[in-house]
């Protein structure tokens, strides 16, 4: 189930469309939660899903994106980042083993105070996102084809 839901995070996180919400329709729990973690955050916006809610904002000059279950409890947040940032153990790993793929997008995620990597890659029929963990290890965590 965990991976479930951090499969969900991470597709809002690597790009899908969705709906802003206009901040009086969010929680108070959310709200409150939110202001405390993220203090000095700049340029909020709320987005809603069935079972969480995104705020994308600016904080030290960085665009970062944080999950909440409607409780006001954090569920994650993440960050984009360059590919060149990951372990060099796994960019040599992803190299080899996805020789003929390109890289779309580097994510760094944190949830419980757990930090990971997720690369979006694909080729002509393929797609996938690979979980790196901040030792250098790899594994595919999802993976379709293309249409």
């Amino acid at each position: 189930m965990k991976k479930f839901i951090l499969a969900t995070l991470l597709v809002a996180a690597i790009g899908t469309t969705a709906f802003a919400l206009d901040v009086n329709k969010v929680s108070t729990r959310v709200q409150n939660s939110f202001e405390s973690k993220f203090a000095n955050a700049q340029n909020v916006q709320w987005t809603a899903r069935e079972t969480y809610t995104k705020v994308a904002f600016t904080l030290v000059d960085e665009d970062v994106e944080a999950f909440f279950a409607s409780d006001g409890d954090l569920i994650g947040y993440s960050r984009k980042v360059a590919f060149k940032a990951l372990p060099l153990k796994a960019k040599q790993q992803i190299k080899k083993k996805y020789n003929g793929f390109k890289v779309l997008e580097s994510i760094e995620f944190t949830q419980n105070d757990e930090t990971a990597y997720y690369v979006s890659v694909e080729n002509d029929n393929l797609k996938k996102v690979l979980e790196v963990s901040i030792y250098g290890t790899v594994s595919e965590f999802y993976g379709n084809r293309k249409n």
